[in-house]
This record gives C-alpha cells, sequence and structure tokens, in this order.
C-alpha cells in the first residue's frame, strides 16, 4: 500500500512539474508575453529609436524592450560556402527569446548568442548550413560612405548554433540570429552618417501574460501601433484548467486506492484479532475499550503507511523530476528537484488511518460484542 501511494505522489509531481513549467514558459518566455510595436500603422505617428525603447522600459510590468531591424550579411570567402552555389545574403536580425525559431544544432549556455555569434537555417537556397557549425567565418555587410554609395565591410562571427526555418516567420527563412548589441553596432557602423537608428519595429516583454493587454493600451496611448498574440486570446485558464486535470484525476484515483485497500486490509486486520478478543474478554476488558484499542491501533498502522508512502513519493519524485529535466523531453519539459503535491501528500496521510478504521468498523463492532467463550471456542 505504501507502494501505491509512492507511486502515485511520484506521478503527481512529474505532471504537475510538467505543468508548472510549460505553464511558467508559455507565460513568460514566449511570444504570448510580447507586445510587437511598429512605425508603421494606422495608429502609429512616432519613429522608434533608442528613446522609445527606455520609454517603454519605463512602463509598469515591462521587463526589458529590443528594437528590430535586419541588415544584408553574406560569407565574404567562397571557400566558406556549403556548396559551390552562392548562399546569398542572410538577413542579420537580433534574437529575441521566446520569438525566435527553436535550434536544432548547437546550444546557447547564456540563453542568447554572445556578441560575436550567429545562428544560421538549417536550409536556404537548396543547401544546408548545418556543415558551418562552429566555425568562424567573415560575413560582409555594405557600409555607406556617401548618399547612394556603399562599400564592403567584414565582421567574423562564430556559428553558435543551427535554427529549424522550416516554417519561416516575418524575419524571412534567411534570417540570422545576433545579438541586440552586435546589431545596433553593426546598423552603426554601416550608416554613420545617420543621426541615430531608426527601427521599423520593437518587442516589448512583459513579465506575465496577463498584463500584456494593458501594456499594450500604454503604449498605443504613447502614439504607436501595437499588436501582440495574447491580445488575440481572450484567456488562457481554460487550457491550464484542463492541464490540472490530471492533477485532481491522480488524487481521485488515490482516494479511491487508498479507500479499496483500507477497506480491504483492515478487515483483514481484524477478523485475524478473534483469539485476542477472547483473551481479553476473559480478563475483564469491555467491548468499548476493545473497540477503542483496535482503531487506535489501525489509525496508527494507517499513519505509518501513510507517513512511509510519502516519503517514498517525496524522495522519487525529487530523484524523478531531477532525471526528467536532465533528459530535456520536448512534450513534458519537467522543473528539476519538485516537491510532491503537499495537499495530496496530507490527503493520503489522513486517507489511510481513516479508511482502515472504516474497513474494520464493521468487524471491530462484531467482536466486541462477543462474550470470552464464544470468541476462544469458535477458534
Amino acid at each position: 500500500m505504501a507502494l501505491g501511494i509512492g507511486a502515485f505522489v511520484f506521478a503527481d509531481s512529474v505532471v504537475g512539474a510538467g505543468i508548472s513549467s510549460y505553464s511558467n514558459n508559455i507565460t513568460t518566455n514566449s511570444a504570448l508575453n510580447y507586445v510587437e510595436v511598429t512605425s508603421v500603422g494606422p495608429d502609429s505617428a512616432r519613429d522608434i529609436t533608442e528613446g522609445s525603447l527606455a520609454e517603454f522600459d519605463g512602463i509598469e510590468h515591462v521587463a526589458g524592450s529590443s528594437g528590430w531591424a535586419q541588415i544584408d550579411l553574406a560569407i565574404e570567402e567562397p571557400a566558406n560556402w556549403p556548396t559551390a552555389n552562392n548562399p546569398g545574403a542572410f538577413t542579420g536580425t537580433p534574437f529575441i527569446s521566446g520569438i525566435t525559431p527553436k535550434l536544432v544544432q548547437g546550444n546557447l549556455p547564456a540563453g542568447e548568442p554572445g556578441e560575436k555569434d550567429i545562428l544560421l537555417p538549417d536550409m536556404g537556397q537548396g543547401q544546408s548550413y548545418a556543415q558551418l557549425l562552429g566555425k568562424e567565418i567573415a560575413f560582409v555587410y555594405t557600409k555607406e560612405i556617401a548618399p547612394g554609395r556603399g562599400e564592403p565591410a567584414a565582421i567574423t562571427l562564430r556559428v553558435a548554433g543551427i535554427y529549424d526555418n522550416s516554417s519561416p516567420g516575418t524575419d524571412g527563412a534567411q534570417a540570422a540570429y545576433v545579438s541586440g548589441a552586435l546589431l545596433k553596432s553593426t546598423l552603426s557602423n554601416a550608416r554613420e552618417n545617420a543621426k541615430a537608428i531608426a527601427y521599423p519595429r520593437a518587442y516589448v516583454r512583459v513579465d506575465s501574460a496577463d498584463q500584456v493587454v494593458t501594456v499594450q493600451n500604454e503604449i498605443r496611448g504613447l502614439g504607436y501601433s501595437v499588436n501582440s498574440v495574447a491580445g488575440q486570446i481572450r484567456s488562457l485558464s481554460g487550457l491550464f484548467a484542463l492541464l490540472q486535470l490530471a492533477s485532481w484525476a491522480i488524487g481521485s484515483v488515490l482516494v479511491i486506492f487508498c479507500l479499496g485497500v483500507g477497506i480491504s486490509v483492515g478487515g483483514s486486520w481484524i477478523k485475524q484479532r478473534a483469539r485476542e478478543v477472547g483473551l481479553l474478554k476473559a480478563i475483564g476488558w469491555s467491548g468499548g475499550s476493545i473497540a477503542g484499542v483496535y482503531m487506535v491501533e489501525l489509525a496508527a498502522v494507517g499513519l505509518i503507511i501513510g507517513l512511509v508512502g510519502a516519503a517514498l513519493g517525496t524522495v522519487s519524485s525529487l530523484i524523478g523530476t531531477a532525471v526528467f529535466n536532465g533528459l530535456q523531453l520536448e512534450l513534458l519539459p519537467v522543473a528539476a528537484w519538485a516537491t510532491p503535491n503537499w495537499l495530496l501528500v496530507a490527503g493520503a496521510l489522513l486517507c489511510v488511518p481513516l479508511f482502515l478504521c472504516v474497513g474494520a468498523v464493521g468487524h471491530v463492532a462484531r467482536l466486541a460484542r462477543l462474550d470470552a467463550d464464544s470468541s476462544l471456542r469458535d477458534l
């Protein structure tokens, strides 16, 4: 019975940790908690500059903002082309966590590319760029030296990752993601004569998806055109309520398990104590005293079973969620070292003694009514 309780607690912990991780990720680090700001649109009357980004950062619930722009980057040396065919120009694009496509190769220890890193698409122009992973490659962009005139300028970057571009978004199929600082410095160098960098778009990260619409309205009030995914969704509560049903289902099955096993074990435990009842009656114990002692004994046994099961479930939950987290399962991103649902544990500690006593109450009452001679004669 203790093993069964431990298994249910472990299962609930893994499911709960998965739901918690998924919920936290989707509401704090996904497209749902970003507001897209544009300088072109029916509601826009202002350019987006560095001053605009500082203005966005000052809004309550804003966790940060990033200017968005693109610049052409071409591989300088034909020897670095994946094939003999010219791969064409990539479009240097700022890396924005939660919006940028997922990596299929490589990793980002800091969660984003460094100032000398670049992320390339896995396919493009009929060729694969995966073979460039880990290499340092010189890219060229056009530096403006006079109105209408430019010259090539080179920058050496390390290909830190390859991302999935099988379904290109607004960034385009040839987007090459770099850090915001690198993009800003490259744009400044490319347009030295420009007074300030003007961004066609900006992305404002909100600390919670619940506050996106509020922030969106504040930015619109400043004179910008805005859009957000969260603003198009009425509520995520239905989705999370559906996911949490799994935890409730596990809790319900645990209660049914404790009820069934408790009634069976409790009844069997007491039926085997008939000889003791006869002996206690023979030395003068009353039926009520005998019933009370057996009920306390069963409650203590149930509490011990519950504690052992809770301990097994707690230890297996901590270790199991750490293992699942280490496996990096895309289907079930589990938070590591998750503790059990203490409400479920408390319910198990209450239900086991209770159901053991419920299963034994009829047998205890019947045995307590027997006289000593009858109890001993039947053995």
